[in-house]
């Protein structure tokens, strides 16, 4: 019988923890990029805020149709910003869902291969115990018969 081998597959489950450890940095890449762009939305959105309240207070005060029509085109100018941004949000989330996905695909592979790796220790191990328990039974077999137990209880030696 074949000894199992039970570094087998030391080197592809090193391979496949480093692709995993990759995806996961990807993933947490793209989820850092996402979470700049909605906080970079979010500055888009307040400024495009305190535009609008700026804009009604100067009309309030002051009605200077030039600076108002300024205050308006540059809150549209904002309300673009935002809407680009939100697309690039939603590209980045679907990124950031595609690279989960291949973690989870990745986390998959690995735990695949630490199981076959446990399987190939565990069948080594056990291999291990039945040839120390076939040297162990040889071994009381050749000291039985060597020694022949007499009534008396006392043991002699077997002569030949």
């Amino acid at each position: 019988m074949a000894i199992p081998d039970p570094h087998a597959f030391d080197t592809l489950l090193r391979v496949r923890k480093r692709q995993e450890d990759l995806r996961a940095q990807a993933l947490a890449f793209a989820r850092r990029e996402t979470q700049i762009a909605q906080m970079q939305r979010e500055e888009i959105e307040t400024e495009q805020m305190q535009m609008l309240e700026e804009a009604g207070a100067r009309l309030r005060e002051h009605f200077d149709a030039a600076d108002i029509r300024r205050f308006f085109q540059h809150e549209r100018h904002l309300a673009r910003l935002g809407d680009e941004k939100d697309i690039e949000i939603r590209e980045l989330e679907a990124v950031a869902e595609k690279r989960r996905q291949e973690l989870e695909a990745a986390s998959k592979r690995r735990r695949m291969i630490e199981r076959l790796h446990e399987r190939k220790v565990e069948a080594f191990r056990k291999h291990v115990e039945k040839l120390e328990q076939q040297q162990t039974d040889e071994t009381a077999a050749a000291y039985a018969a060597r020694r022949i137990v007499p009534a008396s209880g006392t043991p002699q030696r077997r002569e030949r």
